[in-house]
């Protein structure tokens, strides 16, 4: 895997060289812009608007604009001089129990891969949290953006999970709902925690699921490439059933499902 970061994991005086790679990849489907009369490739120019001339990517820098419309210009070489104690360390600041950080702060996940001279810290580090039920929490500067950043085990290593700040997390408006919602009768509670109990599972399996929208994208990309029509499902009904009559069938439903489950394992 590529590297796109180096540095140390540092936790007290133990320092780790490790290289940052990233853990995930899109699997999308991904488009061109198109003319939509004969397909052909959009082209986008890149145009000064005081000048009204195409700009070259060597004179192309970043700019934040202020409130009154002035722009302040800086370079790549200004970005990447930043004074940032996490350019090139992790320092894990604290560990907190793994279900303490709550998951909506949840940004992208990276694997640790350690140098060689570091295997025997990399591990401690990795079965200290594993036996303790502990993540690492730190920061880490990555293409001169510092995050929050959750060290957690993985596997046989370590990942690493940058964190949203907390100003970056809307804050929900709940009170119309809290002020409005009806109160469940007694019944319908029983049964909703019944049904929640019915299609529970021990682990989570991500592979037992599926990306229906990259199927029927790719249905759609074949049968066009066919020349042919692709079905087009019925939408499910969106009417409103009774709460408790929608309950006791889903219950019913859960409860013949797993039965039939254990059938086909036992």
């Amino acid at each position: 895997m590529r590297t796109l970061w180096n540095g140390v994991i540092s936790f007290g005086l133990v320092a780790i060289p490790v290289g940052l790679a990233a853990a995930t990849e899109s699997r999308s489907i991904s488009f061109r812009q198109v003319h939509r009369t004969d397909g052909a490739r959009v082209r986008h120019e890149r145009v000064c608007t005081a000048e009204d001339r195409r700009v070259p990517w060597e004179e192309i820098a970043k700019g934040y604009e202020l409130p009154d419309g002035r722009m302040v210009v800086l370079t790549e070489d200004e970005l990447a001089e930043l004074p940032l104690p996490s350019a090139h360390t992790i320092e894990v600041a604290e560990f907190v129990p793994a279900d303490a950080v709550d998951p909506i702060l949840f940004d992208r996940s990276y694997f640790l891969q350690p140098h060689q001279v570091a295997l025997g810290a990399y591990s401690l580090l990795r079965d200290a949290m594993t036996d303790t039920g502990h993540v690492g929490l730190g920061r880490v500067a990555i293409r001169t953006r510092e995050r929050l950043a959750l060290l957690r085990p993985y596997g046989a290593g370590i990942s690493l999970v940058t964190l949203l700040w907390p100003d970056e997390v809307r804050e929900p408006d709940f009170e119309w709902f809290t002020d409005q919602a009806p109160q469940p009768r007694e019944q319908e509670q029983r049964m909703a925690e019944q049904l929640v109990l019915s299609l529970s599972s021990t682990t989570f399996d991500p592979t037992t699921y599926r990306d229906h929208s990259r199927e029927a994208l790719q249905a759609l990309i074949d049968a066009k490439l066919a020349h042919r029509q692709i079905a087009v499902p019925e939408p499910r009904s969106q009417e409103a059933a009774d709460l408790e009559e929608a309950l006791r069938v889903s219950l019913d439903q859960a409860r013949q499902a797993r039965s039939a489950g254990q059938r086909e394992t036992g």
